[in-house]
């Protein structure tokens, strides 16, 4: 089929088009989760529509962590087959008379750096670069944890006991709401783009993100002080069956510069490698240079890093 001749229609989503847009997204973003929005989130997705064939998809939608009734984040990709056509152009023309229907403050974007026709398109629409997350990657064939033999026993010898949520109890209402409370603490200090503000998540709304397929409850690791859990690293499982994705790893405030966090990692990329997995992959703010060092340290590799990108508007 020719489709540089053929019409393309911009529609708007349906149920039937999930597996074609999943198909784009990968491509546009890979490594991003594509995941359901909490009632109170405004969200709207479209497709260009080539004779059957989804060659593109843009939507906007709202982030729970950092609601506002206002800010709203643009989602889009076009098959690398159709760039430079006019698709992308006409996908967004579409969600931004949408969105500014909506009286918006902002709208954001995500963006890589070795995608250069998408930050071009960003950049030519009033988007500017507030912050950037490096994405790294562990080879676990070149990981040895007898390197760091001594890290987790200096750790439990000060009182601090490592366990998995299974070992704990992952069906266990108390351990759930342990594990809700340490988070609710350690991702006050997580970085957000600047202007944002983190938003409540209620303990019904994390759950609904904890207790899902890809919770792998042996790799979920925490710190244990008496009765109360002071930190975490988790391991949760990637699309890849040899892969394992790095969720939240940090610690209570009252316990760090205690080499916890660190212990952690090491405890739960011990595990990845004992089960097989090949490679872990993780996230960071570009100005978080705690976290960068220690992945740095275990031998994480940097892969390109992703822009978040924000356009303003009056009023």
């Amino acid at each position: 089929m020719d489709r540089i001749a053929t019409r393309v229609d911009i529609r708007s989503f349906t149920t039937d088009d999930y597996a074609a847009v999943t198909r784009l997204f990968n491509l546009n973003y890979p490594g991003f989760e594509d995941e359901s929005a909490p009632a109170h989130c405004r969200w709207r997705r479209w497709v260009a529509d080539c004779d059957g064939y989804l060659v593109g998809f843009a939507g906007y939608r709202q982030n729970p962590g950092t609601y506002h009734p206002r800010k709203f984040s643009l989602w889009m990709g076009v098959d690398p087959d159709w760039y430079l056509r006019g698709t992308g152009r006409r996908l967004y023309q579409v969600v931004l008379k949408a969105v500014e229907r909506l009286d918006p403050l902002t709208l954001d974007a995500w963006c890589r750096d070795d995608m250069p026709c998408l930050l071009g398109f960003l950049e030519r629409r009033g988007f500017v670069r507030d912050m950037l997350v490096w994405t790294s990657v562990l080879d676990l064939a070149s990981f040895d944890p007898s390197i760091f033999a001594d890290v987790v026993p200096d750790v439990e010898a000060s009182g601090i006991q490592l366990r998995s949520v299974a070992q704990l109890g992952v069906a266990d209402p108390v351990v759930h709401h342990k594990i809700y409370d340490m988070w609710s603490a350690i991702r006050e200090d997580v970085p957000i783009p600047p202007g944002e503000e983190r938003a409540e998540v209620p303990f019904e709304r994390w759950f609904a993100r904890f207790d899902r397929r890809e919770l792998l409850p042996a790799g979920y690791m925490l710190a244990v002080d008496g009765d109360q859990l002071v930190g975490t690293s988790q391991l949760w499982r990637a699309p890849a069956a040899d892969e394992l994705r790095t969720g939240l790893t940090g610690v209570r405030r009252e316990y760090r510069r205690r080499g916890i966090a660190f212990a952690l990692k090491v405890h739960a990329l011990d595990f990845a490698k004992k089960h097989g997995y090949r490679r872990v992959l993780t996230e960071n703010e570009s100005n978080n240079r705690g976290m960068l060092a220690i992945n740095e340290r275990l031998g994480f590799v940097k892969k390109p890093v992703w822009g978040h990108y924000l356009k303003t508007f009056a009023g």
